[in-house]
Parts: C-alpha cells; sequence; structure tokens
C-alpha cells in the first residue's frame, strides 16, 4: 500500500518566476534529491529524503498558470512498502517545501 498526499498553494507571480523559485528551493536544499524539470516551468520530480534514516519519498511538484498568479500542487507518495505516516510526515514535507517556495518567491519579488 501506497501513502499519497496532496497540498495545493496559489502565488501572486507569474508563472515563470514561480518555476525559478522552485528550481531554487529544490537545489538549495539537501533533503531533496534525483530532481528534474519533465516539463519546462510546469512539471518536476524529485525524491525527499531528510534524514539518512527515513526512507525517500516521491515528490511531483505542478505548476499551472492562473490569472493573477500560479498555481502549485504538490504530492508525495510512498514507496510501496510504507503502510501508513503515523507520524504525518508526508503532511510536513508538503508543507515545508510551499514554505520555502514562499518564501523565495517574496525574496525574488
Amino acid at each position: 500500500m501506497t501513502v499519497i498526499r496532496h497540498r495545493e498553494d496559489s502565488f501572486d507571480a507569474p508563472l515563470e518566476m514561480v518555476a525559478e523559485g522552485v528550481r531554487r528551493v529544490l537545489a538549495e536544499r539537501p533533503q531533496y534529491r534525483n530532481t528534474r524539470e519533465v516539463e519546462k516551468n510546469t512539471l518536476f520530480k524529485t525524491n525527499i529524503k531528510p534524514s539518512w534514516w527515513l526512507a525517500g519519498t516521491s515528490l511531483t511538484i505542478k505548476l499551472q498558470a492562473v490569472s493573477g498568479g500560479a498555481k502549485v500542487m504538490a504530492e508525495t507518495k510512498s514507496q510501496i512498502f510504507i503502510f501508513g505516516d503515523v507520524f504525518d510526515y508526508y503532511n510536513g514535507y508538503l508543507c515545508d517545501f510551499l514554505e520555502d517556495l514562499r518564501a523565495q518567491i517574496v525574496i525574488t519579488k
């Protein structure tokens, strides 16, 4: 069984600026590994491994242009042998990513 968590956030910034913020967050934080931009400015995939003793978790980030800004949809998907998220780590990963992204966008503006 796989554990999947999803979170969305809207940003009052152009899609290109949000995409650049995603690139910076994923490049500057050591917990993100094997990052790749699948579709320019709209789809990123990475693996989040915040410590050596935790199993890595797939993180997919999708960006969508909306009027007045951009929408970010982030989803974690655990490895198949993970049966639950008792400590709510996956929601924490999503919250941390979106907070880091929001801070990055504010710095860039």
